[in-house]
């Protein structure tokens, strides 16, 4: 509510109970228009198709950037309104002035209008860019390393001490020392690194090689730091940079596994991450990763904080994901801002919500480092079996156990039970926590129930029962279990320490 001048109290006050009650009314209208949209029977076909995709890619997020708005306003009604009341009990004059001190109009980091015009929240990883400034002997030192990584054929060692050298000597450029190392390698060059970064980098008394974390260490270090035109160039010659987005489909759907043969891409409108990050961000889309997108609700139900701690906006057209590698060690894990797009062009994996689209992008950067896929997932009939994918593989995400995806998220203390004891314990202490359901719907199974899928704890009611949330999005049913339920209900659960 920038500029609000002086006025009768008791108005301000009316106006932002006003306010307030539209927000309300707003949000009631706009839950029951998600649940009506959503609902797969009411409506069929190609439209009915393009237009849930309208209403969950746009027409839903700008109707809760107003009802967050006029939230924001009834509170600065309010403030005001105190505000003015205290200054008018201390003699103050209440004049035609700005309550912020200054000219009447947009005040500077006001809540409702910065929430209004969007904007992202992203915590920079390199605020200082630094200086192009190597001097010739450093530029031809870390062209030499350059050179090392690209030829992966040391038959003794291989090329995986050279891929650490040189992730090693990025880490210490400031981002226009890189860009300028960058703009100083030809294309031949700089796809030559590429596929020497991508062999395996064993060599004879050189059994391990370079882990997808590690060469994902090395892109970071180029893709963070670099311009948006080097980043373009890095994308287009190093073609391990970006993960092959198709997908066998969610097979928990009421209409079965939406597979998808394209690997197409598009530009996402919305910011990264917004200013109240949530659990109702959390909205699996098509491909069947409901155990990754579970456990990224459980992390932020359990910190509000997380998706700005994990998730940035490099603003050069990349994005970073802080994940845990094999070793329980964070790394940053950095993927172009594209994501993968569906026949219609709209945004195929996780949707953004009015906290951001900082879902997609967990996403995206699983998919370049996750090592943990099987051959056990199914598969839409006629279809052919399922295989296990290597990193660099959306479908590598899709039909997981609680565990695999969870331990990328919140690190290696991660526990799978079927001990409802523990799980409540859990739940009561605020600790991230999922449940997968059974492979057949049960006949008591409770509204929203849904076989073969994953759901996310967000707490525990007044009667002891466990809530659990959707990751299909916030206007799907939300669950109330007992601990008897859950036993007879649903295979077991997944809790982080």
């Amino acid at each position: 509510m920038a500029g609000i001048y002086g006025a009768d109290v008791a108005q301000l006050r009316a106006l932002g109970k006003a306010l307030t009650a539209s927000s309300a009314r707003l949000m009631s209208t706009a839950t029951a228009l998600s649940r009506n949209v959503g609902e797969p029977g009411t409506w069929k076909g190609a439209d009915a198709e393009r237009f849930r995709n309208d209403w969950n890619g746009t027409h839903s997020l700008l109707l809760g950037r107003v009802i967050e708005a006029l939230a924001d306003a009834g509170k600065a009604a309010a403030r005001h309104a105190d505000e003015q009341e205290r200054a008018s009990g201390a003699g103050g004059a209440s004049g035609r002035t700005s309550t912020a001190g200054g000219p009447p109009g947009k005040a500077a980091g006001d809540p409702t209008s910065d929430y209004l015009t969007g904007g992202e929240h992203s915590v920079a990883r390199h605020p200082d860019r630094g200086e192009a400034n190597l001097a010739a002997p450093e530029l031809d030192r870390l062209q030499g390393l350059v050179r090392d990584t690209a030829s992966g054929d040391n038959f003794f060692v291989g090329n995986d001490s050279d891929v650490n050298k040189l992730r090693d000597a990025l880490t210490g450029l400031k981002p226009a020392q890189l860009n300028q190392l960058l703009e100083s390698l030809t294309d031949d060059e700089l796809r030559s690194l590429g596929s020497g970064a991508a062999t395996d980098g064993k060599g004879l008394f050189n059994w391990e090689g370079t882990t997808p974390f590690e060469r994902q260490q090395l892109l970071d270090q180029l893709l963070s730091k670099a311009s948006a035109e080097q980043v373009g160039r890095l994308k287009d010659l190093i073609p391990w940079a970006q993960p092959d987005g198709q997908a066998m489909g969610d097979a928990a759907r009421p209409d079965g596994p939406d597979a998808s043969s394209t690997n197409r891409w598009m530009e996402p409108k919305w910011p990264v991450v917004g200013q109240r990050p949530g659990t109702d961000d959390i909205r699996q889309g098509q491909y069947g990763d409901c155990v990754l997108l579970a456990a990224a609700g459980a992390m932020i139900n359990a910190d509000s904080g997380w998706a700005r701690e994990h998730v940035t906006d490099n603003g050069n057209g990349t994005v970073s994901v802080l994940l845990f590698d094999k070793n329980g060690e964070e790394q940053w894990v950095t993927v172009t801002s594209d994501l993968p797009a569906n026949s219609k062009g709209a945004q195929m994996g996780a949707k953004a919500g009015f906290g951001g689209n900082w879902p997609a992008y967990v996403e995206k950067a699983l998919a370049q480092v996750y090592t943990e896929d099987d051959r056990n997932d199914g598969t839409a009939e006629g279809a052919p079996p399922d295989q296990a994918y290597p990193p660099g593989n959306y479908r590598a995400l899709e039909g997981n156990w609680g565990p695999d995806a969870f331990q990328f998220l919140a690190g290696p203390d991660v526990e799978r039970t079927d001990d409802a004891g523990k799980l409540w314990e859990a739940a009561g202490r605020g600790r991230p926590a999922l449940v997968t359901t059974l492979g057949e719907t049960p006949e008591e199974a409770p509204n929203g129930y849904r076989a073969g899928h994953a759901y996310f704890v967000t707490g525990v009611d007044e009667r002891g029962n466990i809530i659990l949330q959707n990751p299909w999005g916030p206007s799907e049913p939300r669950m109330y279990i007992s601990q008897d339920e859950f036993t007879k209900l649903f295979s077991d659960a997944t809790v982080a320490g």
